[in-house]
């Protein structure tokens, strides 16, 4: 008798086994994960603001799904530090303060440091490329005034040093820590002038990216991250500024604001 394992299959007169190609079903979200990634998206985005209190009746409407899955959604933005769980209020949109703000991006500043002294050196030709035609596009829309198609691929040249160092590790951590400085930046960058400063940045690390200089990526690197923190702290210490009122939160805004 011949034994076959799975995803082999051997007919009876003794033939060559044959491979059973079989196709991994689709899997799709979950009503918890829809749910979840949705209200972070309207959390990111601001269209629930810091502060806002999360009704779960409300949300399961604006959703179109029952309460359980947004319910199930809501702890786990909580325990992503996103929300946060009140005895008397339930679930409101976490605020973040100064201290958390430096805390985000003292951690950032470490990690993308090693991003790119890493990236350096590991980075192919292919991505170096990608790099390049990404900044010559960002020089073209600057000078168009599209701040927010700039905003997205000024955030992709991020991304994309942090996935060519080839540690996930690495990428799985800073990909986490990206979704709130995305949060602070999104309003930081269309509310001031710092884009043409963080584009010349850029263009340096760049440089030195091409010229697989690790040293000089990484020290690029921590620079325009230091002038970046120092130029977010000090509009947040600005009481008056648009950006420290909305990181804070608006007292007023109690209800929900996803559609």
């Amino acid at each position: 008798m011949r034994h076959t394992s799975p995803g082999f299959l051997c007919n009876d007169g003794g033939d060559e086994e044959q491979i059973l190609l079989q196709k991994k079903p689709v899997v799709k979200d979950s009503l918890t994960d829809r749910a979840y990634k949705e209200i972070k998206n309207w959390i990111i985005h601001y269209k629930l603001k810091p502060g806002v209190q999360l009704r779960i009746d409300e949300l399961s409407t604006a959703l179109g799904m029952s309460q359980t899955p947004v319910r199930e959604a809501l702890s786990k933005l909580e325990h992503e530090h996103l929300a946060d769980r009140h005895p008397q209020k339930g679930y409101v949109v976490r605020a973040l303060n100064l201290k958390d703000v430096s805390d985000i991006y003292d951690l950032r500043m470490a990690l993308e440091v090693v991003a790119a002294e890493e990236a350096a050196t590991r980075m192919g030709d292919t991505e170096r490329n990608r790099l390049s035609h990404l900044l010559k596009e960002v020089d073209i829309l600057i000078k168009k005034a599209e701040k927010a198609r700039v905003l997205a691929l000024e955030q992709e040249f991020h991304m994309r040093i942090m996935q060519a160092t080839g540690n996930w590790f690495l990428t799985e951590i800073l990909g986490s820590i990206f979704d709130r400085i995305w949060m602070i930046q999104n309003v930081n960058i269309l509310t001031s002038d710092h884009l043409i400063d963080a584009h010349k940045q850029h263009m340096e690390i760049y440089n030195a990216l091409e010229k697989a200089d690790s040293l000089k990526s990484a020290a690029l690197m921590k620079k325009h991250l230091r002038f970046t923190k120092k130029f977010v702290l000090s509009r947040l210490q600005d009481s008056d500024d648009f950006l420290s009122k909305l990181i804070i939160g608006f007292p007023e805004s109690r209800q929900v604001e996803a559609r």
